[in-house]
């Protein structure tokens, strides 16, 4: 009699993170908080139809052992048919149970893993958010993050994987495992016997599949970039154009073959494992049909036990095997991936002292010097410069002067090396970064496109104002962007993409935006980091008066490559090759033989040719 199993058992299936891996239970034990502590009355639903399931698989067994020795005992004339019917009716009604249950436990188990993967992954993404800016330009924490994000559904596959082996699998072998040792305790120690080499089998490939996920991360992000040079939306003309489509798509070709080839040379080496420990099983059920045929011969079972245990020898067989390989394989797959996420939550977050800065900051740094990740270099050497509250800072040099790395210091978004950066007196590395975030907006040359609404571009920042919509059209009258129908038929509903039946803005138009973004933030410091690089240089001028009319009352800093703005600023800070090297007003740097009187005089030169 062949019976409904469970057909979904398995579903779905700086700053650095500590490289040893803990123990598979304390893996184990930890990826149960996270997931049953996500939705732990669903949890609790789904456990009661896994134990049901469970108990109507063993009990088909002994449901059909009594059919079988009733239907024996009739053919004797030692039993009425009544009693025949009935066994008959409860073994009906224990084959149903299987398939219904097993349906409503997919269905619930499906709907389950779907609500807590979202709030896991919510609780990865806010980590991600408290983790340091820098830490996400440094290799090996990108790569972590990779392994993590696989991690993170596998959590859920691995717990629901494990609740299955105890709460179906483990009573059905308790029960069966009783019933054949009250028939001859011989059938029980070989059945299970047999089965204990495939454990050892899972306990290898747990091993070699948490060795993959380190080699193949890399390979992953690798593919994922050169995919999107191919056909991403913001790559794919410069591709076409440059005709580097056969460079990117070779390029894809050798590292997706890379890794599926250490792919390949782990999935072989489990294969050979699982093959050489399987032989076992099959010498179990050979030698278990021999010692039921022995039994009846002799008569030490019925006929009645002996079609039961033959019937169930197959299913008994296949229970252990699935519980061993699919659902005790796949979590020995999984955990690997699963202690990376474990890893990457268990990082220590960005905390400090919580602030509120009601007025203009006024800003001190002190001997700071700034390298990235994995680099020896100083992109800023020795910086020392104070700003006062209310000033507007213009901070000016060449491409690669340190000039952007610059405004992430001072406004926190990176924490220094060596030397301090102070907000009112208050070094950055002990305040909180949200709070100290709070107040501070800014607009940067590689600005965002945010496939939303023109509104929703606007509010991202603060979406509780009472009154949005005026706030919103405030912004972007400051930033000079009319909102006419002619460019958005939706007026601030239109949606600024084509990928969603909308509109797609010119590059002037994009930052015009950006800018409205940024002006609509609550703010007491602003940073401007050549954010008007698509826009031509009398709009970008008139631009310019409206934010410094703006920014009264704001400590405000304005990198630009163009020196002709810079006359307006409180104060100008000239860098070269990561130092500061001149400080002072427009009059009086443009009289001082040095960095920006040889800038200003080699952009007036081409004006004036031109």
């Amino acid at each position: 009699m062949v019976l409904m199993l469970k057909c979904s058992i398995v579903r779905g299936g700086g700053m650095r993170m500590k490289t040893n891996r803990k123990s598979d239970c304390s893996i184990i034990v930890q990826a149960f908080q996270k997931v049953i502590g996500a939705c732990p009355m669903y949890f609790l639903f789904i456990c009661i139809i896994d134990l049901l399931l469970g108990l109507t698989l063993a009990l088909n067994t002994l449901a059909l052992d009594n059919f079988f020795s009733l239907v024996g005992q009739y053919v004797a004339g030692k039993t009425v048919l009544s009693g025949v019917l009935s066994s008959l009716i409860l073994l009906i009604l224990c084959i149903l149970a299987n398939p219904v249950l097993n349906g409503l436990s997919t269905v619930f188990c499906l709907d389950y893993e779907r609500k807590v993967i979202g709030k896991l992954e919510k609780m990865f993404n806010d980590k991600c958010a408290m983790q340091q800016t820098a830490s996400f330009e440094e290799t090996s924490f990108l790569d972590g993050i990779n392994k993590a994000q696989k991690g993170v559904k596998n959590s859920v596959s691995l717990i629901t994987g494990i609740v299955d082996a105890t709460l179906i699998y483990i009573p059905y072998f308790l029960i069966i495992g009783v019933y054949l040792y009250s028939l001859k305790p011989n059938l029980i120690i070989i059945i299970f016997l047999f089965s204990i080499p495939i454990m050892f089998s899972q306990m290898f490939k747990s091993k070699l599949y948490a060795s993959l996920e380190d080699k193949a991360a890399p390979l992953r992000r690798e593919c994922e970039h050169y995919g999107e040079c191919i056909i991403g939306k913001e790559k794919f003309k410069e591709t076409r154009l440059l005709g580097a489509y056969n460079f990117f798509i070779k390029r894809y070709k050798n590292r997706l073959q890379t890794l599926n080839n250490v792919t390949m040379k782990t999935q072989v080496k489990s294969i050979r494992i699982e093959l050489l420990f399987k032989i076992p099983v099959v010498l179990g059920h050979v030698i278990t049909l021999l010692l039921l045929v022995r039994y009846l011969l002799d008569g030490s079972i019925s006929v009645g036990n002996f079609g039961a245990v033959l019937a169930s020898t197959a299913m008994i067989m296949n229970m252990l095997e699935q519980m061993i390989c699919y659902i005790i394989g796949n979590s020995m797959k999984q955990i690997g991936t699963v202690d990376n996420y474990l890893k990457f939550m268990n990082i220590k977050e960005s905390v400090g002292k919580q602030t509120n800065y009601e007025k203009a900051p006024a800003i001190e740094l002190k001997d700071v010097s700034f390298s990235y990740p994995e680099s020896k270099k100083d992109v800023i050497s020795k910086v020392s410069i104070k700003f006062h509250s209310e000033e507007v800072i213009a901070i000016v040099g060449e491409n690669g002067a340190g000039k952007s790395t610059l405004v992430k210091l001072i406004s926190g978004i990176y924490l220094p090396n060596k030397g301090s950066v102070y907000f009112n007196g208050e070094d950055t590395r002990g305040l909180d970064p949200k709070t100290l975030m709070s107040n501070i907006s800014s607009v940067f040359q590689d600005f965002q496109r945010y496939k939303m609404t023109l509104q929703d571009n606007i509010i991202i920042s603060d979406t509780s104002t009472t009154l949005i919509n005026q706030c919103a059209q405030n912004s972007l009258k400051e930033a000079d962007l009319n909102v006419n129908s002619k460019v958005f038929p939706q007026g601030m509903n239109t949606m600024l993409s084509r990928d969603f039946d909308g509109v797609d803005l010119s590059g002037g138009l994009w930052q015009r935006v950006a800018i409205a973004r940024g002006f609509y933030k609550k703010h007491n410091m602003i940073l401007l980091d050549e954010p008007t690089a698509a826009i031509d240089p009398v709009e970008e001028s008139k631009l310019y008066m409206k934010f410094i009319e703006f920014s009264r009352g704001k400590t405000s800093f304005i990198v630009t490559h163009r020196l002709a703005l810079t006359k307006m600023a409180d104060k100008i800070v000239v860098m070269d090759k990561g130092k500061v090297v001149q400080i002072g007003t427009h009059k009086e740097l443009i009289s001082i033989n040095g960095k920006y009187q040889e800038l200003y005089n080699s952009q007036s030169k081409w004006y004036v040719e031109n």
